[in-house]
């Protein structure tokens, strides 16, 4: 499905964002009740075209005075088409397991308040539609780390996994890469800073990507296809699957990666000798010539295509300098 701050043959399946919070750290207080972590928990925020899912792991603690239950709360999620809130909440001890009821308005009262002042507050919503969605999402997370006081947010992991409509590719000279239309990508972004850093200056510390396929092409031909790299800040790039392609890839075991390494290195008379160095060298060789080949071409990607996203400078947010020419 297409959304309106994304190019649109980009089909976006889903994107999370997630952080840590502290043990004890209080989300809401209301009454004689809290809501509150028991341990460091794992805070996961989902957003899909229909629903928005805040999910906790370990379960959030509903704290309840004597002599009644406390209870845990797994999830809460808010249905974007009908404004309906459903929490997963269940007792976690205590001799009387009464005011459930109660516990699940607790939890659908912290919805509330973290959609509150943003367009998803109003059902219907659709945020594929939502042009302005990066600052609908920075103010849900001013809410949340409003709302009960606790430690500020520091540092996030944001997840997606998309579908591209049409082919994505770049080049420098007779080098680059290719990824098809119907390729399927899942990526993992670790991102720095407090929360007011990361709305307007967020820093990108590391990329982690599994494509179903993106082509490196050398010297004009395809050479590999990676199906699993990480991309650093600055753009360095560290590949960790790679299937040789061509004369390379109709080979047997390290034969194959020696091949691949030879065509990648072609006019520059290295030779690998597989019986020398074992298979684990020879990849990891391959591995690191496949890095050095295809650095320059992401930098001169993000360049050309630096604001690709509504409301961000990739260059800005990967630490990649402005500019022809990379080292």
């Amino acid at each position: 499905m297409a959304w309106s701050f994304l190019p649109s043959w980009i089909d976006l399946e889903s994107v999370s964002i997630s952080f840590e919070l502290p043990a004890r750290t209080t989300l809401k207080r209301t009454g004689v009740a809290a809501l509150a972590t028991s341990s460091a928990t794992a805070l996961r925020l989902t957003l899909a075209p229909a629903l928005l899912r805040v999910a906790f792991e370990p379960y959030l603690v509903i704290d309840l005075p004597p002599p009644l239950g406390d209870m845990g709360l797994q999830q809460v999620e808010y249905d974007f088409r009908t404004g309906a809130m459903a929490p997963n909440v269940f007792y976690t001890g205590g001799l009387v397991r009464v005011g459930k009821g109660s516990a699940e308005d607790e939890a659908r009262a912290f919805m509330r308040d973290l959609v509150t002042s943003t367009p998803m507050a109003m059902p219907p919503y659709d945020p594929t539609s939502d042009r302005d969605l990066v600052l609908t999402v920075r103010q849900v997370l001013s809410n949340l780390e409003s709302g009960g006081g606790g430690p500020p947010v520091r540092g996030a992991r944001l997840s997606a996994r998309l579908t591209l409509r049409q082919e994505l590719a770049g080049a420098v000279g007779p080098d680059g890469f290719c990824i098809p239309a119907g390729a399927t990508i899942a990526a993992s972004v670790d991102v720095e800073g407090t929360r007011e850093e990361i709305e307007t200056a967020p820093r990108v510390r590391r990329i982690e990507v599994d494509c179903s396929s993106a082509v490196l092409r050398k010297g004009g031909a395809d050479q590999a296809d990676l199906r699993r790299f990480v991309v650093l800040r600055g753009g360095d790039i560290t590949i960790e699957r790679v299937e040789p392609l061509g004369a390379a890839g109709q080979a047997a075991g390290v034969e194959s990666l020696v091949r691949l390494f030879g065509a990648l290195v072609a006019g520059g008379g290295v030779a690998l000798d597989p019986q020398r160095l074992g298979p684990s060298a020879v990849e990891g060789l391959v591995k690191e010539e496949i890095a050095r080949a295809l650095r320059p071409v992401l930098v001169d990607w993000v360049q050309q295509n630096a604001e690709i996203v509504a409301g961000m400078d990739l260059r800005k947010v990967l630490g990649i300098a402005e500019g022809p020419g990379v080292a």
